[in-house]
């Protein structure tokens, strides 16, 4: 038993390493059997140029899905150039050494996609990739690994752009434009072969035209590079460390947007010669955002929201900051360290902390010149311009000339420019001298000066004065024009206007909510009141009034007259057939309803309050006898349950059948309601029928009378009347009395 384990043992070893030796050779061989020559593509049309060189053209569906697999490209390819497709993929190792390759494009594919290692060793003279129309665009990690050739990129109306880290191994230029997605990895051009760096520095130049970059992340930017320009773009934010190159000839921000460029962004450990803002803006430059030491910054005609405390921290040589419009400069905003020239011209500053620009003396550094002229500054703190006193003694060229503040013209306004200019300046005149502040109204037309700007020393004289009264003439002394083509606004003034145009548009939303709920009361309240009869009830009240007045009793109310159908001056059975389909049919059912209420109010109720109104003039006793002639119970219960526009129907059916009888003499005129005796004085009490219902009880020797529920009711709100004998006949018309029958 021991010597057959050893054996198994043995042989399923010996099976194990077979298997183990024979896979990467099956995977090779299947790898092998699954790739498909470029060439035999279908879309796909090799031809040679010289006789040894391929070249290699593929026009592709819009629904193919192609991948170029190791060994499907030819060595000795020259040029790919590939249109159309759903997807195109090369695979790793599909350009694998290639001799001599010089061009890929790629057109109007929808999606394309260059993996890890999918070029490989080219060592070829130059290499054009360009990508065109494109629905998305992925350039993996390493995507170009190992090249000793260098780079040209040209990326241009794609909808979606990935770069990922080290996707280029060596880039000689590269062009992004018109992409709405530019999304850039950490390390995204991070290349492992710089190539030879001339002696005027690096060769390589980015530049991004009509972009939308979300973020610029961390280590973007880290080899050394000629340039960098981003231009027609927005920038949602820069992260730290973004622009970390030893070395970066030129970053040109041209007409773009910038949101927010956070702290570090541009490093310390980077020389910049060119750092250029033109036409820009600027949301928020966090502190110390701008590290990096520069030969020459310029931030000109541009709009900078808020520039935070030590924002550009930095070592220039000329620094140009002109024709901007600033809105909170805090303290120290901008700190240039060894400067050899400054002019900061033509700026509008909406709030200028204390010593928003700080130019610290180096008596190392020669400082040739440095110009404040044309400036606007709307709020001003203490201590704002701090930085001019030690200029006069270290600045070979100095001017400070031609600015405005917002600051009323007064008598002691030397002290408040003082203040300005800090304890240790005790001579004002040059700001006195060349500045200017404002003048009310009176003043200006005293001294005819349209733009209410005057200069300071010029207004002491002319104001100030020992005189005791103030001389009228045009005023002949310097002049300023504003800048009326930008709004300027201090932030007092923005917060209230905003609250006030949030307290407006929240007024309006109530106003309108209100009314919009008061609208929708009102007609759903008079939809339901015509809904439950009560709009029928209240026209009622004119008919039902118990004590019209004398003007009112001549009074004829007019009943609207409708298109649809009009009020009869008779009930004939035509007008009732017609109204029945009417009510039947849902078209016309609410002008049939509508109709039948009316001709109820006509025909039935009228007649009925007329003559309640003649019995109250001849007695309370028609009142009593008239309960005595309402329909049975049976005969109420069933026209309750009717539906309401039905049961009036039926009544005025049975009132026009009634009428009739009575006309032809088969049936009296009172069948089921009580109305007036057409003879009160002959008595004609005797054409009241007794109801069939009411009952004698002759057992107990009284008199019994069943009473039946009624629309009409007593004071005492009791339906039940004590039955007694008929009232005698009245004497007259004059004599008679209101009241129970006296016998």
């Amino acid at each position: 038993m021991g010597v057959q384990w050893y054996f198994s043992l043995i042989i399923w070893l010996i099976i194990g390493v077979f298997v183990i030796k024979s896979v990467p050779a099956v995977v090779e061989e299947g790898v092998t059997g699954s790739t498909i020559d470029a060439c035999r593509i279908h879309g796909c049309n090799c031809s040679d140029a010289a006789k040894t060189w391929n070249i290699i053209n593929c026009t592709f569906n819009s629904t193919q899905v192609v991948e170029f697999t190791p060994g499907s490209i030819p060595s000795r390819t020259l040029e790919i150039s590939i249109s159309g497709g759903s997807e195109v993929t090369l695979q790793p190792y599909s350009l694998n050494s290639p001799i001599g390759f010089q061009f890929l494009r790629v057109d109007g594919t929808r999606r394309f996609i260059i993996r890890k290692n999918a070029l490989l060793d080219l060592s070829s003279a130059s290499l054009a990739f360009q990508v065109l129309n494109c629905d998305r665009l992925v350039v993996e990690t390493h995507a170009f690994k190992n090249m000793q050739t260098p780079i040209s990129v040209d990326v241009s109306r794609c909808s979606y752009v990935s770069i990922q880290s080290s996707a280029f191994s060596r880039l000689q230029d590269g062009k992004f434009r018109n992409i709405p997605y530019l999304d850039l990895a950490e390390d995204a051009f991070l290349f492992e072969n710089q190539g030879i760096i001339g002696r005027h520095g690096p060769v390589s130049s980015l530049s991004f035209h009509n972009v939308i970059l979300p973020k610029i992340p961390t280590d973007t930017f880290h080899s050394s590079l000629a340039e960098i320009s981003i231009k027609n773009s927005e920038i949602r934010e820069i992260h730290t460390d973004a622009f970390k190159a030893s070395q970066i000839s030129a970053i040109l921000f041209i007409n773009t947007s910038i949101h927010k460029i956070q702290s570090r962004a541009f490093s310390d450990r980077t020389l910049l010669i060119n750092f250029k803002f033109t036409k820009c803006k600027i949301h928020l430059m966090e502190m110390g955002s701008v590290m990096a030491s520069m030969t020459n910054l310029t931030v000109e005609h541009s709009k900078l929201t808020e520039i935070q405390t030590g924002a550009i921290n930095s070592t220039v040589a000329k620094a140009v900051i002109t024709d901007n419009e600033i809105g909170i400069f805090h303290s120290h905003g901008f700190v240039l360290n060894n400067w050899n020239r400054i002019n900061m011209d033509n700026n509008i500053i909406k709030r200028a902390g204390s010593f928003f620009l700080d130019v610290p003396y180096n008596p190392e550094i020669q400082h040739f010149e440095f110009t404040f002229i044309g400036n606007e500054i709307y709020r001003v703190e203490s201590n704002a311009l701090s930085f001019m006193p030690d200029l006069h003694y270290t600045v070979l060229n100095l001017k400070f000339d031609n600015n405005f503040f917002n600051q009323t013209c007064h008598c002691d306004i030397g002290k408040w420019v003082l203040e300005l200019l800090g304890n240790q300046m005790q001579d004002a005149s040059f700001v006195l001298n060349t500045s200017f502040c404002t003048i009310n109204a009176l003043l200006a037309r005293c001294f005819e000066l349209q733009e209410g700007l005057i200069n300071m020393h010029n207004f002491t004289q002319l104001v100030c004065g020992a005189e005791d009264s103030i001389k009228c003439e045009p005023y002949s002394g310097e002049t300023k024009i504003l800048d009326t083509t930008t709004i300027i606004d201090t932030e007092d003034t923005m917060n209230s206007n905003s609250n006030l145009i949030l307290g407006l548009v929240l007024g309006a939303v109530v106003v309108i909510a209100i009314s919009g709920t008061i609208v929708i009361l009102l007609i759903r309240g008079g939809l339901w009141l015509k809904r439950k009869g009560y709009c029928m009830r209240f026209r009622n009240l004119h008919y039902r009034n118990e004590h019209p007045t004398s003007d009112e009793e001549g009074t004829i109310v007019p009943i609207e007259s409708r298109d649809k159908l009009d009020v009869p001056e008779e009930l004939t059975p035509e007008i009732l057939q017609r109204l029945r389909e009417q009510l039947e049919d849902p078209a016309t059912h609410d002008d049939a309803r509508e109709m039948i209420e009316r001709l109820y109010e006509l025909f039935i109720t009228g007649e009925s309050y007329a003559n309640n109104n003649k019995q109250d003039e001849e007695a309370h006793l028609y009142e009593e006898l008239g309960n005595l002639q309402l329909p049975t119970a049976t005969e109420h219960e069933k026209r309750l349950s009717e539906t309401e526009p039905f049961g009036f129907l039926r009544m005025m059916e049975e009132k026009y059948n009634t009428t009739a009888l009575a006309i032809l003499g088969n049936k009296p005129a009172l069948a089921e309601e009580y109305s007036e005796p057409t003879d009160a004085a002959v008595h004609l009490y005797s054409e009241l029928q007794n109801k069939t219902d009411d009952v004698i009880d002759l057992d107990d020797g009284k008199d019994s009378l069943k009473s039946f529920p009624s629309s009409t009711q007593r004071s005492n709100n009791s339906r039940n009347i004590v039955f007694r004998p008929l009232p005698e006949k009245p004497r007259s018309i004059f004599e008679c009395e209101a009241g129970p029958s006296k016998i």
